[in-house]
């Protein structure tokens, strides 16, 4: 089964139905839900979707949408190995760094993600949650 990584921008526009960009971003992340492709989230991520779904639900519920979430997907953890291939990569933004390097260590073969061009100088292809196809 393929694994995917979702980017912290795809989760959002579900998780908080973000237009124009929830309809695309919930047919890809539909994949996971289908049992199509095994879904990740970098470990990191979770913080930062708490902080901002925290800010527009209270933090129980900010809560019980993470852990529904994942119920579905697994964590690819942000390790040493991991953040210090991150720190010494070509990446201009570190976040991507750390996110296409948690995703090599849990052997992702995709990114999914609105944010394209961040990733163009890793070695996971990127691909627009409009393109992704979990075949």
């Amino acid at each position: 089964m393929k694994q995917v990584l979702y980017d912290t921008n795809v989760l959002l526009d579900v998780l908080l139905k973000r237009e124009p960009h929830f309809s695309a971003s919930a047919a890809a992340l539909d994949a996971v839900g289908q049992g199509k492709v095994e879904g990740y989230i970098a470990g990191h991520a979770i913080t930062t979707l708490d902080y901002l779904l925290t800010r527009q639900l209270d933090s129980k519920k900010s809560r019980t949408v993470l852990s529904d979430l994942l119920a579905k997907m697994r964590v690819a953890p942000v390790t040493d190995a991991a953040t210090r291939q991150a720190l010494n990569s070509p990446f201009s933004d570190f976040e991507d760094a750390v996110c296409h390097a948690a995703a090599l260590e849990a052997g992702v073969s995709v990114i999914v993600t609105r944010n394209i061009g961040d990733f163009a100088k890793g070695t996971l292809p990127a691909v627009l949650p409009e393109l992704f196809r979990a075949e």
